[in-house]
């Protein structure tokens, strides 16, 4: 019984995360999106909740989800998909959710962490097995009612092919069988009088037929179970004079041996009751696992859409347009009033967008003034890139873009104050883990990259790391401080249509407009306006 909500033919992609999340993560500031996704204001008390509402778990599940790439545009439609289907009907992902949280959270109580690996004969495990199996099964036909009553509302193939399977696997004449299966060893499970009313008590009592064969010796051989039911029976008083009728009244029927004080036949008993119950237990056994795991992957996966639906609304909460991007079988970066969400959180407003289209472009330099806005431009690049990749929707009114299974960012980093070689070892180490595991396929982001140096050591370092690049059809987007660098690669490649060069807007006087226009590189930073502007004339 498989969820398959993430991907259309599996649960999950072992082993496909970005080689280079951590730093993915701490570059662009991903830390941010994952609280926010976690920030669910639907009330699941006892679920996994913080005082202040935050669930941990959904912000484990978006961030795992979201450090695996989707590699294909059919991919990433099915789980968009999905998600709209989610935005829709929020309330039936809720339900999902919630119901998933309860069964794995009442199995945590009845010891499932606990198990042994080895399978013991005891009684007391038998009947929280029994217990286990009644959880799981009831759970998994409230699971697909949930679905089922929003099936004719839902569009996504994810959602119908879960209800498909679920009608199959648990057709009316199955779900008949398993029911009256769980019910008929309810008896072992429930051994206590339970009292609905004012001296009134239901007892479960078992009617077992068993046909077996006698050989030397009176012994018992070839044993087989033909019946197994498990009836109610009520009491006016618990252990009281209606009981003890019933069983005189029950013990005076053809073929039937009153086990009333006689305690060897009822030890006997006891133990036939058990050995039943253990062997008909032996046929569920599958079943407990079979329905534990889709339990395990409908609470991880319904987490992830969850979340996913969380940081739409974080969007939307900081005016901020969002869109499900469009896949692009070419080399194509289209986007429209994109944004940095993770900066709009910050200010808790709207950010200025940019918009631009580049087709075929390799290499993208960016420079110009301080604090113009070609950091946060080119962090909301990576974060749409790898918000497309996982099929949720990005901050802007558009964005088209080619699948990039790997990603790559370069960030300079504040000194690490226990840091032994010094700040460019630093940055040389972590460029060397991208040299070799880059590819034809892959997307560099550098950041003011070999900035810790000298302007010259720096200028030669990068010119050689993104030339090389350049040449292995890796395509980069950098922003740098180097102005030789700059110049060097602009008098290089000025005229070649695979390279784009943007500055910073500057407009007289010293004012930013955060916009990323075409520009030749500028041989200053514009750092003395900025003097001027803190302390004045």
């Amino acid at each position: 019984m498989n969820v398959y909500l993430l991907y259309a033919d599996k649960e999950n992609a072992p082993g496909a995360t970005y080689v280079d999340w951590n730093n993915i993560t701490k570059d662009l500031g991903l830390n941010a999106l994952f609280s926010a996704a976690g920030d669910d204001t639907i009330d699941k008390s006892g679920l996994g909740k913080d005082k202040k509402g935050h669930d941990a778990y959904i912000e484990h599940a978006v961030k795992r989800v979201m450090s695996t790439p989707l590699k294909t545009a059919d991919e990433i439609q099915y789980r968009q998909d999905i998600l709209k289907d989610c935005m829709t009907k929020q309330y039936m992902i809720d339900d999902l959710y919630e119901l998933s949280c309860e069964v794995l959270d009442e199995w945590e109580k009845l010891g499932r962490k606990n198990s042994s690996a080895v399978e013991t004969r005891s009684k007391g495990k038998l009947i929280t097995d029994i217990k286990v199996l009644n959880l799981l099964t009831e759970s998994v036909l409230k699971a697909q009612s949930i679905i089922a009553k929003n099936i004719d509302t839902l569009f996504s193939d994810g959602f119908k092919n879960l209800h498909e399977r679920l009608s199959e696997e648990l057709n009316d004449k199955r779900t008949l069988d398993l029911l009256k299966l769980v019910d008929s060893l309810a008896y072992f499970s429930d051994i206590s009088p339970e009292e609905r009313e004012r001296n009134t008590y239901i007892l479960r009592s078992p009617v077992m037929q068993l046909e077996f064969s006698i050989k030397e010796g009176l012994k018992m051989s070839d044993m087989q179970l033909d019946v197994l039911e498990s009836e109610k029976i009520s009491y006016n008083k618990q252990y009281g004079l209606g009981a003890k009728i019933s069983d005189k009244i029950s013990a005076l029927a053809p073929g039937v041996i009153s086990l009333t004080g006689d305690q060897a036949l009822q030890a006997d008993a006891e133990a036939l009751e058990y050995a039943v119950a253990s062997y008909v237990y032996s046929y569920c056994g599958s079943l407990i696992k079979e329905f534990g795991e889709f339990f395990d992957q409908l609470h991880f996966q319904t987490a992830f859409y969850i979340g996913a639906v969380n940081l739409k609304a974080c969007m939307a909460k900081y005016c901020t347009d969002y869109s499900f991007p469009l896949v692009s079988d070419k080399d194509i970066l289209e986007f429209e009033d994109l944004k940095e969400l993770i900066l709009s959180m910050e200010l808790k407003g709207n950010t200025i967008s940019n918009s631009g289209i580049y087709r075929d472009k390799q290499l993208v330099i960016i420079t110009g003034a301080n604090q113009g806005g070609k950091s946060t431009f080119l962090r909301s690049i990576g974060t749409a890139q790898i918000l497309m990749q996982c099929g949720l929707p990005v901050p802007a009114k558009k964005f088209r873009a080619s699948v990039k299974p790997s990603v790559f960012t370069h960030f300079t980093r504040r000194e690490d104050s226990a840091m032994n070689s010094g700040r460019l070892d630093e940055e040389l180490r972590r460029m060397d883990r991208i040299v070799r595991n880059v590819s034809r396929d892959s997307l560099v982001l550098l950041n003011e990259s070999f900035a810790t140096t000298t302007e010259i050591e720096g200028s030669d370092i990068a010119y050689g790391i993104v030339k090389a690049f350049k040449e292995n059809g890796i395509k980069v987007y950098t922003v740098t401080h180097l102005l030789s660098f700059a110049k060097r690669m602009y008098e290089e490649y000025n005229d070649d249509e695979s390279t784009v060069f943007l500055s910073a807007e500057h407009l007289e006087g010293g004012k930013r407009t955060f916009k990323m226009i075409p520009h030749a590189p500028e041989m200053t930073s514009f750092g003395l306006e900025l003097y001027e502007q803190v302390l004045g004339d």
